[in-house]
């Protein structure tokens, strides 16, 4: 028996002892403010270290881990501390998701839809260009092949394609800003009118 726990107890100190401390800041991040970290830590090891044979173990990074788990798990249900459902909408509060918000992806539809419609107003030459190098992203030669113009032809209505479509956005967007200024400064005459009403 001596021989077997001097063998799990190497092991532990070769496959388990290297992964605690980020096993420690797991814990530490979710459940911190709930458990004696210490405690859990312990009890992991006296967990594993109890084991008849360490064989059947094939991944002792996820093995301890499953077990630190269990043993935190076990020790808020036998303190009452937590309601499991509330711990899981907590974790869930957590995930980061990588796709854009419903505004997000609404201001970016409808931004590609005002890009669309000024592409459509420019001529065709300015337009294919700008499609075929920055939507297809052809390069400039076979832009040029395509459209059986010069390089420096795509290179001049690329330019002056852009430069239009980002002067147009620019003054649309002034003249909505305007529009906002105008709409506050009636509004501050609605206030200022009704603050210096006769009584």
């Amino acid at each position: 028996m001596d021989d077997e726990s001097d063998i799990i107890a190497a092991w532990i100190a070769r496959e388990i002892v290297p992964h605690e401390g980020r096993i420690r800041n797991w814990l530490s991040r979710r459940w911190h403010h709930v458990i004696d970290i210490e405690d859990v830590i312990q009890e992991a090891y006296c967990r594993i270290a109890s084991l008849a044979s360490v064989d059947h173990i094939d991944n002792p990074a996820g093995y301890f881990h499953r077990t630190v788990n269990a043993v935190a798990t076990d020790m808020m249900r036998r303190a009452g501390i937590i309601n499991f459902t509330s711990m899981t909408q907590i974790e869930w509060s957590n995930v980061i998701d990588g796709k854009p918000s419903a505004d997000r992806a609404l201001e970016a539809c409808q931004e590609l839809e005002r890009v669309d419609g000024l592409l459509a107003r420019l001529s065709d030459t300015y337009r294919k260009v700008i499609e075929l190098r920055r939507i297809e992203g052809l390069s400039r030669k076979e832009t040029a092949e395509r459209l059986g113009v010069s390089e420096n032809d795509v290179k001049n209505y690329l330019v002056r394609g852009l430069r239009k479509i980002m002067q147009t956005m620019a003054e649309q967007d002034a003249r909505m800003d305007g529009d906002d200024d105008e709409r506050e400064a009636n509004d501050k005459k609605v206030e200022v009118i009704g603050t210096h009403r006769p009584r």
